[in-house]
């Protein structure tokens, strides 16, 4: 299985990072997406990438860290795309719910973030989260991929939390719908939704990820996540898409196989 979306690199993991690496692999992890957020931890990501030829990065700056983040920084990640373990540009996006940075902002870092992936061919990674019975986030993203993609961006809408109609719309853009341990905390929510996505999009449209160290799938909720509970995941959505197990691994791996071109 691929977990798509995780951060290894956080200081979560400072005291037992390479047991954390050999949990996953050994529970059937065969390649991980180690998504950078800021240039500061830059180097950390990378070298973690560089250890093991079976993690591959992503160079972006986080919306959370747009306040903070200045235009330099992100034109010299930029310079980094090249990298030959770099399969993304990401963690990018809009964030309406915590509020971490004035939204104009975070839409000038995102716009920038397209632009990139337009001009390097590499897919994004779109963090996309509104504010309570306010989609304007949803919607912002889906208008400046649009606008400044061209049709010619590609990406996963990571931690999917729209909707039938957003699923539908991120789908015509070339956009995937990352699926970590949040879809296990409401099931009687979840099961619906991703059946009918599946019903109207197919399977393929998802990918795995865990966003570790957070977001933990139930039942390990209290407790730092891991890339080796993608098996959580992948059972849950096996379980609420009503498809054997080794279906949903199967169809999620060829996707992000597609997707970010994770071989060698």
């Amino acid at each position: 299985m691929i977990d798509t979306h995780a951060h290894v690199h956080d200081r979560a993991f400072a005291s037992d990072r390479a047991e954390v690496l050999q949990r996953a692999f050994a529970a059937g992890v065969h390649t991980l997406l180690e998504v950078n957020i800021d240039a500061r931890r830059w180097p950390a990501t990378r070298e973690l990438a560089h250890l093991d030829a079976r993690i591959f990065t992503t160079v972006g700056i986080h919306p959370h860290d747009t306040g903070t983040a200045t235009f330099d920084e992100f034109e010299a990640l930029a310079a980094q795309a090249g990298d030959s373990r770099v399969r993304a540009v990401g963690e990018t996006g809009l964030d309406y719910y915590r509020n971490y940075a004035p939204h104009d902002l975070q839409r000038e870092f995102f716009t920038r973030h397209v632009a990139l992936a337009r001009e390097t061919g590499l897919p994004l990674v779109v963090h996309a989260r509104a504010a309570a019975g306010d989609p304007s986030a949803h919607e912002d993203v889906l208008r400046i991929l649009a606008q400044e993609g061209r049709g010619a961006v590609r990406g996963v809408l990571h931690c999917f939390s729209g909707d039938l109609e957003i699923a539908r719309r991120a789908a015509d853009l070339g956009f995937r719908l990352g699926i970590g341990g949040a879809v296990t905390y409401n099931p009687k929510r979840s099961a619906p939704l991703l059946r009918s996505i599946r019903e109207a999009l197919s399977a393929e449209v998802f990918v795995l990820e865990t966003d570790c160290p957070y977001l933990p799938p139930h039942p390990h909720r209290r407790a730092r996540n891991e890339p080796a509970n993608i098996p959580v995941i992948a059972a849950a959505l096996a379980g609420y898409l009503e498809m054997p197990l080794a279906e949903v691994e199967r169809i999620t791996d060829e996707s992000a196989q597609a997707l970010f071109h994770l071989r060698g």
